[in-house]
């Protein structure tokens, strides 16, 4: 994406922000999440700058030179360093045929991240749901769809779903740690989520500009249900 694109990107999101009906929807977000992060021990920090120093940088394939994070918190939730926030960006889509322009589509995704405990170096992993594919092909990730199924069978709910991207050469340490077993629950409990493992971090990631607390409390368990699943795969591995 050019300068010139990224400071049209900036300029039009300056002019949403101005409007009423934004500025209500950022004080219930803020209420909403404040409360959360109030109930489950994690602290509210709201508005995160990207290029300052006063965070750690929330990575994943949604990061780029022009997204914007707010509503950020980070606590520790059962044992787990965990952060949760809303970001926000507009994503420019690859062409569908050569020669044609390429779309932009504004995305709002809900973040929330568990940092592993185990030491191994777990491979960089993302299990995406089908239908945010052409999002996912536009990051700066360099993973590629892997054909799963070699060690073990996966229900066609789970395959009809969800894409697995990893690199060849981690494919069948990527089908062991993400067993039949697991997928199962994540295609029956994780709903419209999507999963990434980087940098021995958990990543969730789901479309939603203005959660409940119904979503909230799902979206943690959910992340913190997976960092312990892998954790102990990685320990009993270890033994």
């Amino acid at each position: 994406m050019s300068g010139r694109s990224r400071l049209k990107i900036r300029l039009a999101r300056a002019l949403r922000h101005m409007t009423p009906a934004h500025a209500v929807r950022t004080r219930l977000a803020k209420k909403t999440i404040q409360n959360f992060a109030d109930q489950v021990g994690m602290v509210y920090f709201g508005y995160a700058d990207q290029h300052g120093d006063d965070h750690r940088l929330v990575r994943g394939h949604t990061v780029s030179y022009t997204h914007v994070d707010n509503h950020v918190c980070v606590g520790s939730v059962r044992g787990y360093d965990a952060t949760m926030l809303i970001r926000n960006d507009v994503v420019q889509l690859q062409p569908p045929a050569i020669g044609k322009k390429p779309k932009q589509q504004r995305c709002h995704w809900l973040i929330t991240t568990v940092d592993l405990h185990t030491k191994r170096t777990v491979p960089h992993i993302y299990i995406g749901l089908r239908q945010h594919d052409e999002v996912y092909k536009s990051s700066y990730s360099r993973l590629r769809p892997l054909e799963i199924g070699n060690l073990a069978a996966y229900t066609p709910q789970f395959l009809g779903k969800y894409t697995i991207y990893g690199k060849m050469t981690h494919a069948l340490e990527i089908e062991w740690l993400i067993s039949p077993q697991i997928a199962s629950v994540i295609t029956s409990h994780f709903n419209k989520i999507s999963i990434e493992i980087e940098r021995n971090t958990v990543y969730l990631y789901s479309e939603n500009e203005q959660p409940n607390e119904v979503q909230l409390e799902r979206i943690l368990s959910n992340a913190l249900w997976l960092a312990e699943a892998i954790d102990t795969a990685y320990g009993e591995a270890a033994n």
